[in-house]
């Protein structure tokens, strides 16, 4: 149920995404949205055990809004994953 709510998620917000990278500025309302999106993202891929898809989207949610709410949690959580790994 997990792995088909974000590949909703991912293909209702790629056309989004893709325009926003296209402008040369994006809006900080625009910025922070694509940041959650990400971060989301990155939590969901973290749920799943998709490590790599979840550094790529997380990786991504920082470079947008490295203090953002959503972005701040799953660094976080990524953290202690890899604290808590073998």
């Amino acid at each position: 149920m997990i792995k088909r709510n974000l590949l909703i998620g991912a293909f209702i917000a790629l056309p989004w995404l893709t325009a926003c990278s296209i402008g040369t500025t994006v809006e900080p309302m625009q910025r922070q949205l694509a940041a959650d999106i990400y971060a989301q993202l990155a939590l969901g891929y973290m749920e799943s055990g998709h490590l790599a898809l979840a550094e790529q989207r997380l990786n991504k949610a920082l470079q947008l809004m490295p203090n953002g709410h959503l972005t701040l949690k799953a660094a976080q959580r990524w953290q202690t994953m890899q604290h808590t790994q073998p």
